[in-house]
């Protein structure tokens, strides 16, 4: 099947963060011709507030629906299951195995009635390319990895799933590091920084940030809060620390470490506009994240920086591409409990230097780490996949 090609160097999409999704005549025409013919499937749910609210002031955008605004792409997410005791059921039992086999079953169905299927997380990445390599389809392929670990790893290679996916997106370096490591071609894996919505979590004139406070966000299973429990016992600071996430299903640990100093506070499922308060009234963001070869602590770390408050950080493989060592934030080395408090003693100290970090961390959300730029990179991506018709 012939890929349909682009002019060399020619982007079809171009996007800043002061201007929603731009698109030429061109890619106006591209995207009429593209209707319907791409699947876009999501591990994910939202709510119709999301698209509703046009300042983006109660709820943040949400990229795959911005995606398939973009790209007029059928769309499929957690809508799909039966919302009775079934479907409940099934919901929970994935949520355990972290694989959406219902969602990855449905799209090899739909795949036949479209050009290319996209899945926007290994969830259903794996799942809809063993369906492939076992029972074929005519659709391309294009999957996101955003979380990894050694039970995928046996199972694609054991059962070579790499060889059912056309191309593959990334969040890191690190990741794309990874893959080749294991035999993915590097053309096949395309390093796309995640991002977060900067004209939801931007810099609050009404909350400023409260002297002595701090905040920690993410689940625990890919976050060493003991070692920062001890970093900051016994500090005059005040941690508050934001436990579980809020949409995307992927908490399956959610027990917190029984000793807890007593400076420090703990809420889980926070709404999105309290979470967003919770970094205004901060001083700077503590993210004790183990060090994962994929981009854990991202999403907290595109938070922050997009509320211009700077990150300390353990130096995982898969932060240091979102978190810049004096520029952005500080990182030390991982589960380093005195550099970690030290750190903190310092941006504690120096106010000053925690604002300027805080303020080049928001002007890199608005330069590159912004939701137009990365929906445009990915719909760029899956327009040079889909097969020519010519």
């Amino acid at each position: 099947m012939k890929v349909a090609e682009l002019p060399a160097g020619k982007d079809l999409i171009t996007a800043s963060p002061q201007t929603a999704f731009p698109m030429d005549n061109h890619m106006l025409t591209h995207a009429d011709t593209t209707a319907s013919r791409i699947l876009s499937v999501a591990t994910a749910s939202t709510r119709a507030g999301n698209s509703a609210v046009p300042d983006h002031t109660r709820l943040p955008r949400v990229d795959y629906v911005e995606l398939q605004r973009l790209l007029n792409a059928d769309t499929l997410d957690y809508s799909a299951y039966d919302r009775k005791y079934a479907g409940g059921l099934l919901r929970y039992l994935e949520t355990q195995l972290r694989s959406d086999v219902y969602l990855g079953t449905i799209s090899w169905l739909k795949s036949h009635n479209h050009d290319l299927v996209f899945a926007w997380s290994e969830r259903a990445g794996i799942p809809f390319a063993a369906y492939k390599r076992a029972l074929g389809t005519s659709a391309r392929f294009v999957t996101m990895f955003q979380c990894w670990s050694n039970r995928q790893e046996r199972a694609i290679q054991t059962l070579d799933l790499f060889s059912a996916m056309d191309a593959i997106i990334v969040h890191c370096r690190s990741m794309k590091r990874n893959l080749i490591r294991l035999g993915v071609h590097a053309h096949q894996v395309h390093v796309i920084p995640y991002s977060i919505d900067q004209t939801f979590f931007a810099p609050s004139a009404a909350l400023k940030p409260q002297r002595g406070r701090i905040l920690s966000v993410g689940e625990p299973r890919s976050r060493d809060y003991p070692s920062l429990f001890r970093a900051v016992d016994g500090l005059p600071v005040e941690l508050q620390v934001a436990a579980s996430g809020h949409w995307y299903a992927r908490e399956k640990k959610t027990n917190m470490p029984i000793s807890v100093p007593h400076n420090v506070s703990i809420s889980k499922r926070l709404p999105q506009a309290e979470l967003r308060d919770l970094y205004a009234s901060s001083q700077f963001i503590v993210l004790p994240i183990h060090n994962l070869v994929y981009s854990a602590g991202a999403t907290a770390a595109l938070e922050a920086a997009s509320m211009g408050r700077a990150v300390i950080a353990f130096r995982s493989e898969g932060i240091v591409d979102y978190v810049i060592d004096g520029e952005t934030g500080i990182l030390v080395d991982p589960s380093d409990v005195p550099a970690m408090r030290q750190a903190i003693q310092y941006l504690l100290a120096h106010p000053e230097e925690a604002e300027r970090l805080g303020q080049n961390a928001r002007r890199r959300i608005e330069k590159e780490l912004n939701l137009e730029t990365y929906v445009c990179k990915i719909a760029d991506l899956l327009l040079r996949n889909m097969p020519s018709r010519a």
